[in-house]
This record gives structure tokens, C-alpha cells and sequence, in this order.
């Protein structure tokens, strides 16, 4: 899953405005989302909403371990509510992990904001469809790649996954 960062989420926020994690996460997410009943999230019902993220979330994992398992705490700190809402804290929850680096607000002038969670969702083969930011091809000048700081980032965090070095914990 690549992050579309031409996306206007991205590219016309600002700092001093909320930056709308959730839709972002819907946009990034829509294959799987319209996998479950073939339309849009804000379209269904809060009951099939809740269920359409559950199935989601069923099949993702971060830094190799089930998001279920990885957010078990705040999942049982929320068990007075209904589905709907736990699944749409959970949503921000990794919507804040995933998008955090582009959240204007949080960019301290020098760096942007940056977390230590990689998220995949593994499809029935077992692949994992990493939620990643790769640079388009066409980003070259004078036949030199441009450096990208967002790509950059997003590689880091593979590689990282792939020594195993990331977090196997919330807290971890």
C-alpha cells in the first residue's frame, strides 16, 4: 500500500490545522475497505463500518505482531464502548503512527515527526502489503534520484523491520 502523497490531505496541510488522520487512513486503506461490501467507509452504516475495520484490523500487524495483540491495553481500556467507537480509536491510533511525519503540527522546524511502528496487512497468501511511501519513479532530476526525506523514512522502518530492531510492544 503506498501512501498517495499528492493526496490534498497531504499536500494542503498546514500548522495550525487539524490534520484529518482518519480520512487519510480511510484513502490509504479504501482497497481493503471496499473489499467488505464494495463502497466507501462513510457510506455504511456505523455497525457495518465497525465491522468492515474489524475484519481490517484482523489481518494487520505491527512490526510483525498482530494490532490486536499490539494495542490489547487501550483495546480493554475502551470495553465500556460499542464496536463502532473502539474500532474508530483504534483507526487513530494507527492512523496517528502511520501518518504522523506528515502532520504539519508535529514537525519541530528541523524534523518531522517520526514513530518506530511499521504496519502490513497480510493477505490470504500470507504476503505482506506493507503501508509504505515510495517514491515515484518520475522524482529524478538530471537523471539523479532527488532525495525524499518521507521515502527515506518509510525505508528505514523496513529495514528496521527486517533486522528485526523494531518494537515488538507497545511500550517497547
Amino acid at each position: 500500500m503506498n501512501i498517495n502523497t499528492d493526496n490534498a490531505i497531504i499536500k494542503y496541510s498546514d500548522k495550525g490545522k487539524p490534520f484529518p488522520y482518519i480520512k487519510l487512513f480511510n484513502e490509504t486503506f479504501e482497497d481493503y475497505i471496499l473489499d467488505f461490501k464494495n463502497v466507501r467507509l462513510e457510506k455504511l452504516t456505523e455497525e457495518d463500518a465497525a465491522r468492515c475495520l474489524a475484519r481490517i484490523f484482523k489481518k494487520m500487524e505491527v512490526n510483525g505482531v498482530p494490532v490486536l495483540e499490539f494495542f490489547k491495553e487501550d483495546l480493554d481500556r475502551w470495553a465500556d464502548l460499542d464496536q463502532y467507537h473502539k474500532t474508530q480509536n483504534l483507526a487513530e491510533l494507527i492512523a496517528k503512527d502511520i501518518f504522523c511525519c506528515f502532520d504539519r503540527n508535529l514537525d519541530d522546524g528541523d524534523h518531522f515527526k517520526r514513530s518506530d511502528r511499521l504496519y502490513s496487512v497480510v493477505n490470504e497468501n500470507g504476503e505482506h502489503d506493507f503501508v509504505m511511501y515510495e517514491e515515484p519513479k518520475s522524482r529524478k532530476v538530471f537523471g539523479k534520484k532527488q532525495a525524499n526525506p518521507y521515502a527515506d523514512y518509510f525505508q528505514d522502518l523496513k529495514n528496521r523491520y527486517d533486522a528485526d530492531f523494531l518494537p515488538k510492544t507497545k511500550n517497547g
